[in-house]
């Protein structure tokens, strides 16, 4: 049996060891005290493991690189992905957009799972070790060099250390400097699915307000157009909530080059005649009162503050009207930035899919070294499709060795 090590103790890495261990010696390799870190936050706590969408339909929420992720994915879908923790008596259930969640809504029961197997097919687990450097010989991998100076050859390695975001759990993103310098191509990193940054200072009053079902829109790089509906929320640095995470990774590469305006309508389902009427429904109200109907109070208040309005109805001017139905059916702000990459739930960039096989995920620069996981420059958006690309590249990675 030949050697394989595998770095990094993530869902990419651990799904990795158990497909090789299969046919070699495996030595998985963990920076921390403990595997699955990332994995353990993820969803806050829940673990939105997969989508259960068709994967057709899944490659359409594969933003970075979807036609490079076509062998791993039908080689290992989201069906064989919970049907792989079915067997090992995780229970599952699929909640609002085929968003699939433990039943009882733990990480640590993926973990768990993932642990026993790294047990049961015999991977050795090394806890606390850094790679600091790989072995080439050739063109060729030969071993890897860990912190302390450890050396331990290989016939083959995997690579799953994560991109850069939440560098606390361990990917800090150190690999792509070191691998750059044997030739491998890395592509600029970015912050992705990451909280926005804005310039309007009065939406600092509207922090802790959440509201659902919101349209987003924007225009960037040569007239492109982004629009998405979903939950926000107001924080003191601007907006963070689904809808915006997602559409943080289309703009974050263009923000460097200036602001972005984004359009937001708080009621895509209500036009801007129904809002009028409804800001006239009774004159003896506040506007905020009757606007309650469609938008909470805390908001509207804060709006109408921001606008300087405060009437009751029957005193409003139709320039003052066509404010407040502006404001709530298309309110510009300018997006000014996204937040570090420490908070970023995934990085955009990494290893550049050209220098990789898709159909091993073998390096085409560094004979017998494969890749998996967030290290690549792939990205999907919220939803589970990147715990999925994780496990199903993973899973390619640990076959092909």
């Amino acid at each position: 049996m030949s050697k394989v090590i595998v770095i990094g103790g993530g869902p990419a890495g651990m799904m990795s060891a158990i497909a090789a261990a299969r046919n070699h010696e495996v030595i998985l390799i963990e920076k921390n005290k403990e595997l699955g870190k990332k994995l353990k936050i993820t969803g806050g706590g829940r673990c939105n493991i997969t989508n259960m969408r068709d994967i057709e339909d899944f490659l359409d929420k594969i933003i970075r690189n979807p036609k490079f992720l076509y062998s791993s994915l039908y080689t290992f879908t989201n069906l064989d992905l919970v049907e792989f923790f079915e067997k090992r008596d995780v229970e599952f259930k699929i909640e609002e957009d085929f968003k699939v969640y433990p039943e009882k809504d733990k990480s640590d029961i993926i973990i768990k799972a993932l642990h026993d197997e790294l047990d049961e097919v015999g991977v050795k687990v090394i806890y606390e070790k850094t790679l600091v450097d790989i072995i080439i010989e050739d063109e060729e991998i030969k071993g890897v060099i860990l912190n302390d100076n450890d050396i331990i050859k290989a016939d083959k390695v995997i690579i799953a250390t994560g991109g850069h975001s939440y560098p606390k759990t361990g990917s800090d993103g150190r690999i792509h400097s070191i691998l750059k310098k044997y030739g491998e191509n890395i592509t600029k990193i970015y912050p992705s699915l990451v909280p926005l940054v804005f310039s309007e200072d009065w939406i600092k009053n509207l922090q802790g307000i959440s509201l659902k079902n919101i349209k987003v829109s924007a225009k960037y790089f040569k007239n492109k157009k982004i629009s998405m509906d979903g939950d926000i929320l107001f924080a003191h640095f601007g907006l963070t909530g689904p809808v915006i995470l997602n559409l943080s990774s289309y703009i974050n590469k263009h923000l460097q080059d200036g602001s972005i305006e984004l359009n937001l309508d708080f009621v895509p389902n209500v036009s801007k005649d129904e809002v009028r009427k409804i800001i006239r429904k009774n004159n003896n109200k506040s506007i905020y009162n009757n606007l309650k109907e469609i938008l909470p109070v805390n908001f509207t208040k804060q709006l109408l503050e921001y606008l300087n309005i405060d009437k009751k109805p029957n005193n409003l001017t139709k320039e003052e009207e066509n404010k407040i139905v502006d404001s709530i059916k298309e309110l510009k702000l300018n997006c000014k930035g996204t937040k570090s990459i420490n908070e970023a739930i995934v990085t955009s960039g990494g290893i550049s899919v050209k220098s990789i096989n898709s159909s091993t995920m073998e390096s085409r620069v560094i004979k017998n070294l494969h890749y998996a996981g967030e290290v690549i420059d792939i990205e999907g958006l919220t939803g589970g499709y990147n715990l999925q690309i994780a496990f199903s590249t993973g899973y390619l990675a640990g076959i092909s060795v």
